[in-house]
Order: C-alpha cells, then sequence, then structure tokens
C-alpha cells in the first residue's frame, strides 16, 4: 500500500507548467503559419499582377485591331451597299416578267385579256389588274374561281359585266301574254296584227350592214369588245412583294451612315440608329418597271 502524502497544491504547480508550454507552443506554431500565409499570398499577388500586366498588351492590341477593322468596315460600307443594290436591281428585272407569267398561267381561255398591270399595295402585297372581255355570266362567275387558284392569291375583285338577259315584264292592257324581253326594248302587243307592226318597226330600227363594232373591222387599233361580248376588270391581291428598289435613298442612306450602324445585310444605317432604305424600298409613285405601273 503506497501513500501520498504530498500537498494538492504540489502537484497542480506541475500541471500547470505544462500546459503554459503547451500554449507557448501553438502560439509559435500559429505564428509560423501566419507567416508563411503571408507570404504565400504575397507570391501569389505578385504573379496575379505580372500576368494582368501581360495581358493588359494583349488586350490593348486586340483593342487597336478591332479599331482599325470598324474604320475599314466604315470605309467599304458605301461600296457594300452600292453593290447589294446593284444585285438587287438586276434581280428586280424579271419580278413583273415572273408575276405576270404566273397570273396568266390562271387565266381562261375564254376571257380575252386587253391589258394587264401591277401595283404594289404594300411590302407585303401586290394589286394586280386585268382588263379583257368575255360572253356569258356563267364565263363572269367562273373567272373569278380561275383566279383564286393563283396560289399567293389573298383577294379577288370583279366588275364590268351588265346583265341583258330577257326578263318577263309587268302585264299591260296591250300586252295580256307577259312575253320576255330584253333591257331597252318594249313589250309586244298581245293582238297578233299589233305585234307583227310592232316586230316591223323594231326591226326597221335595228343596225344594218358592217358596223365595225369594238374595231373588228379596222386594219389597225386595239380590238374591243365583239358583239354580245362584255368589258370586265378583274383586280386580284397577290402576297407578293414587286417594289421597285430606291436607288436615290439606298445611297442616300450610305453617304450618312456610320460604322457602328451597319446592318447585318451589309448595307449601314441612317442618323438616329434606324435602318437606311434598302433595295426593297419602293420609288415614290411607282408601281412598276415604269411609271404607269409595269403594264
Amino acid at each position: 500500500m503506497k501513500l501520498n502524502l504530498l500537498p494538492q497544491s504540489v502537484s497542480k504547480a506541475g500541471a500547470a507548467k505544462g500546459m503554459i508550454f503547451v500554449a507557448l507552443l501553438l502560439a509559435v506554431l500559429g505564428i509560423l503559419a501566419g507567416v508563411g500565409l503571408t507570404l504565400m499570398s504575397e507570391g501569389a499577388l505578385a504573379t496575379a499582377k505580372a500576368d494582368a500586366e501581360a495581358k493588359m498588351q494583349r488586350a490593348v492590341d486586340a483593342k487597336a485591331t478591332a479599331d482599325h477593322a470598324d474604320k475599314q468596315i466604315a470605309e467599304a460600307a458605301i461600296i457594300n451597299r452600292s453593290q447589294a443594290l446593284s444585285e438587287a436591281m438586276i434581280a428586280h428585272n424579271r419580278t413583273y416578267v415572273d408575276l405576270y407569267a404566273d397570273v396568266l398561267k390562271h387565266v381562261p381561255a375564254y376571257y380575252r385579256i386587253d391589258s394587264i398591270s401591277a401595283v404594289p399595295a404594300s411590302p407585303q402585297q401586290t394589286t394586280v389588274t386585268l382588263n379583257g372581255y368575255l360572253e356569258t355570266f356563267r364565263q363572269y362567275a367562273d373567272l373569278s374561281v380561275a383566279l383564286w387558284k393563283i396560289p399567293d392569291a389573298v383577294a379577288v375583285s370583279r366588275a364590268g359585266y351588265q346583265l341583258d338577259r330577257a326578263s318577263v315584264p309587268n302585264l299591260t292592257e296591250a300586252d295580256q301574254t307577259g312575253l320576255p324581253v330584253k333591257p331597252g326594248q318594249t313589250p309586244l302587243p298581245t293582238d297578233p296584227l299589233d305585234r307583227m307592226e310592232a316586230m316591223i318597226a323594231r326591226a326597221a330600227g335595228e343596225p344594218r350592214g358592217f358596223l365595225n363594232q369594238g374595231n373588228f373591222g379596222a386594219v389597225e387599233g386595239v380590238r374591243q369588245a365583239m358583239p354580245g361580248y362584255k368589258q370586265v376588270t378583274m383586280t386580284v391581291t397577290l402576297a407578293r412583294n414587286v417594289q421597285t428598289p430606291d436607288p436615290r435613298s439606298t445611297i442616300a442612306g450610305a453617304g450618312a451612315a456610320g460604322a457602328a450602324s451597319v446592318a447585318p445585310n451589309g448595307f449601314g444605317g441612317v442618323p438616329g440608329g434606324g435602318a437606311a432604305p434598302g433595295p426593297g424600298t419602293p420609288r415614290t409613285g411607282a408601281g412598276g418597271p415604269d411609271a404607269d405601273g409595269g403594264k
């Protein structure tokens, strides 16, 4: 049996010395770690500054190259715009020819065309006007159906046909039968003798000989409606753009354009940030390749 005869104060003093040594050791280690981290941070900062300075020169060179490219683009904007305008004008030469060819493929043979013209109604639509002659009301109805078969037709209207079919007038004291008569004619009397006299008078009033109706007897001139035919005007609205390029506005817009407002298609902008009028801009008052709407 072993007895500890030392007081408790002696044992606690020895333990306190051990804790002080451990605390001093931890403090030294913390100081060394702080110094190490500081040195590492300073080295990383110096490396980052060196990299930034090296890349800054490359950024300056890239900015100078971009500014030079913008200057070259600004100087060549009018050339690009003029070239695109020339290509658009060349491509537009067949616009009206192709339009008329597409429309005439759907015109029936019984409709004799006198003239055809096309006028841009908007950047998305074109109005085609056909003037011609046909004979019967049935043809007048079928013609609208035929023109509706044009692939991009959005509206069809017609005008000019005048009905001249015989109709039964109201009964009168002289005419108790009610025979059909054509517009402009008077009803024939019911009495046989009076009817014969009225028919003789009607026949005497009819024109005789060569009438030259519709200019069909002349050597020169435009042939108009034959006897029994009617002049009819058809108007077809097509979802098609036939606007003529506008050289004046296009070139003027290129002269005022800046490098920052160059459009993706090679045309410059206009003052104010808007797009300058391109080759699709219609001429004022022009409806086709010539002044009369492309007749």
